[in-house]
């Protein structure tokens, strides 16, 4: 049974803005101007016009647009219904002036509302009947009428202009694949699919590594594409759909992976030249190669022959693709100094290199922008707030329009979605829907597994209270501050969004917890908190970032360092009494400290991420202690006897600890295949329970293909 629509206010009109709403005829009009507007977002308009200033919950609009016993995907539903309410007040959900997002809750509309009376239609009159006159009369009115067409069709030309243009909208949600697999990278310009019209390409995560599916768009079972690589990036398809462009991103620490050629169906994989690259493409005609190089973009021919470069930027450029008409290349930017990047564009000639959104509030991440066939749109992932959705941008230039239009969301959860790429007729998205989460878990000695930890808590970073009582994490995905008991009962959150938390650590009295923070946009920051809760401090007022802050022993100093892309890291002493900061001799290059409980040592990481480096305050000597292809997080055992560590090897992550004073490396444990290591704020983390246990979180999102059908305007 249907659930009675709101009663509408006495007066039968709403007035807002430029904006009437006529309830009677359930007409929404602009300055004299009727807008299309399909029933559902106009009765989300009226309920919140008539409700100004209050929040309506998404659970208040479900049972006013549904009835209750009828299935429908509620969510995608009112999110696209207030998505196209929001395309035609050409509002925005960043920076609105009527309709607010309250995340999790609802909407609240802000604009002042007015009930007006009955008045005259608000459709325009019809004109008046023509009467006759004498010839050089009518000769004048036509003039005055053919000029007055013509003032009309030019201020309707500009009124388009300024109006928002029709955009694709989402209709349907069709999930392709249901097999569990990984299909994600943590860094989302890793994530590309490609498709022939028939099946989807894509790399997946299996024991060996990542390996090439192919996927049919109907749905069902995926089948490998033959290929002795073992940690292969899709990067492009050839135009006659009969070869892949992969990197093989397995070889070592090199940035700039060898690039290969695998035949399909199940053809043979030969190398591409000696080209290494961070992303490449080929153009429409298949003629040309685009590709990133350390700081560069380049171009070159189909089979890397006769390079030339294009541009250099100050930051680090991946992934680059084509436009439609080979006149534009876009690409992902990431900009060393705030750990942070965004889409580019660039003309083909390398020229008017420019990023596509520099206006986009702080802390917004864009990736993986695609045109679709023709150039029409161009599609793209963005990140806000740690929701990852697909936006649309319009690109054709009409007689009025001057340039690309602004881009409109055209995904809004409950799940990220990666990787957008159009179909090849345009007239579906596919991507990668992600369901983030983690399982935290301890390994067992007894039984030489890892078992699930603090009932399978989705967090990481833990630090545990002095007293062994507490425990201190930063949840995941979300990136905010909590202490529990160590049973994860009794939780308090101590920090909110957008606020972005990381690697607690309790002081030796337990009365407060140091952390690494930062604000949308902004650079990492050490934070102090009550461990019982309250206002975070920030201790250094510097634009530099600080990282991974650790107590001395007597709690009167703090530890810290650099990001290791930084030019030159270091390791620095922050004095709490003074708030005087000094570096740690001969530390440059360094990075992650590690004070020892016992306080005579410090344990580093170097800025290659491939070796373990003690400092020992009695000797004020630096001192290697483990080479690695790479090494993770460092943690001291309680008795200061062994620094633990994670390091890749080619069965997986392995956990490993050195011995302090006899410098003597063990295996301790190993990840099998199943057991995938989540990436957290600051990649995979490990770390010990008070017993010196190690612990680690598993990844345990969902990640599968979908197919978003377009309703084309």
């Amino acid at each position: 049974m249907a659930r009675p629509a709101t009663p509408a206010p006495e007066s039968q009109r709403l007035a807002f803005a430029d904006f009437r709403v006529d309830l009677r005829a359930g007409e929404l009009w602009k300055n004299g101007a009727r807008i299309d507007l399909q029933d559902q977002p106009f009765q989300i308009l009226v309920l919140l016009a008539s409700r100004t200033g209050e929040v309506v919950t998404r659970d208040e609009l479900r049972h006013h647009l549904w009835p209750t016993d009828t299935f429908v995907d509620f969510d995608n539903g009112l999110n696209a219904a207030v998505a196209k309410l929001r395309q035609a007040l050409v509002d925005s959900p960043e920076a609105p002036r009527f309709i607010e997002t309250l995340p999790r809750r609802g909407y609240r509309f802000i604009a002042s509302v007015k009930a007006i009376g009955e008045v005259s239609s608000l459709a325009p009159t019809a004109p008046a009947a023509p009467v006759e006159a004498p010839i050089d009369q009518l000769r004048a009115k036509w003039w005055m009428l053919a000029a007055l067409g013509l003032a009309v069709v030019t201020i309707a030309g500009l009124w388009r202009a300024q109006s928002p243009p029709h955009f694709p909208n989402i209709v349907r949600y069709v999930q392709i694949t249901n097999d569990g697999k990984p299909k994600a990278r943590p860094v989302s310009f890793l994530n590309i699919l490609v498709t022939d019209g028939a099946r989807i390409y894509l790399a997946t995560g299996a024991a060996k590594g990542w390996e090439v599916a192919a996927v049919p768009i109907s749905g069902g079972e995926s089948v490998n594409v033959p290929s002795p690589l073992e940690g292969i990036v899709v990067n492009d398809i050839s135009r006659d759909h009969s070869k892949l462009l992969v990197a093989d991103g397995s070889v070592g620490t090199e940035p700039n992976a060898p690039y290969w050629i695998v035949s399909l169906p199940g053809g043979p994989t030969a190398r591409l030249g000696n080209l290494r690259a961070r992303g490449a493409s080929w153009s429409s005609d298949g003629k040309l190669l685009a590709y990133a190089k350390d700081q560069s973009l380049y171009m070159a021919n189909a089979d890397g022959g006769e390079l030339r470069m294009l541009a250099t930027f100050d930051g680090i450029p991946f992934s680059p693709f084509w436009s439609p008409d080979g006149k534009m290349l876009s690409f992902y930017l990431y900009d060393t100094k705030t750990d942070s990047g965004g889409l580019w564009e660039i003309f083909a000639d390398g020229t008017n290199p420019h990023a596509l959104f520099p206006k986009w509030p702080a802390g917004s991440e864009t990736c993986c922008g695609l045109w679709t066939p023709g150039g029409k749109y161009f599609v793209f992932q963005a990140t806000r707030d740690g929701e990852t959705n697909i936006w649309v941008r319009r690109e054709r230039k009409g007689f009025f329009r001057s340039g690309p239009s602004e881009p409109i969301q055209l995904t809004f959860g409950p799940m990220n979605f990666l990787s957008p790429t159009p179909s090849p007729d345009g007239k579906r998205l596919f991507a990668i829907g992600e369901k983030k989460r983690g399982e935290l878990m301890r390994y067992d000695s007894t039984s030489r597994q890892f078992v699930t930890y603090v009932s399978g808590l989705s967090a990481e970073g833990l630090d545990f209270s002095p007293d062994r009582e507490s425990v201190a994490y930063t949840a995941f995905p979300e990136g905010t501050l909590w202490r529990s008991r160590m049973d994860g009962s009794q939780q308090i959150q101590l920090t909110h969004l957008p606020l972005q938390a990381g690697l607690p650590r309790w002081s030796p009295d337990g009365k407060k917890i140091a952390f690494m923070a930062a604000k949308p946009g902004g650079a990492w920051k050490i934070y102090v908190i009550p461990s019982e809760g309250g206002s975070p401090e920030e201790l250094i007022r510097s634009e530099e970032p600080q990282w991974h802050p650790n107590w001395s022993p007597k709690g009167d100093a703090l530890i810290f360092g650099n990001p290791w892309w930084d030019s030159a890291p270091a390791i620095h002493l922050l004095n709490l009494e003074t708030r005087r900061v000094s570096q740690l001799p001969d530390s440059e290059g360094l990075y992650s400290p590690r004070w020892s409980p016992d306080g005579r040592f410090v344990a580093a990481v170097s800025k290659d991420l491939r070796r373990v480096m003690l400092f020992d305050f009695t000797t004020q000597h630096w001192k290697e202690l483990v080479l690695r292809d790479w090494v993770g997080h460092l943690a001291w055992s309680r008795k200061s006897k062994y620094i633990y560590f994670d390091a890749a090897t080619k069965d997986g992550v392995s956990i490993y600890r050195v011995g302090a004073r006899d410098h003597r490396l063990e295996r301790v444990a190993g990840l099998p295949p199943p057991i995938g290591l989540a990436f957290g704020l600051f990649g995979p983390w490990t770390g010990l329970d008070p017993d010196d246990s190690p612990l680690l979180m598993r990844d345990t999102s969902v990640q599968e293909i979908y197919a978003l059908d377009l309703q084309l305007p």
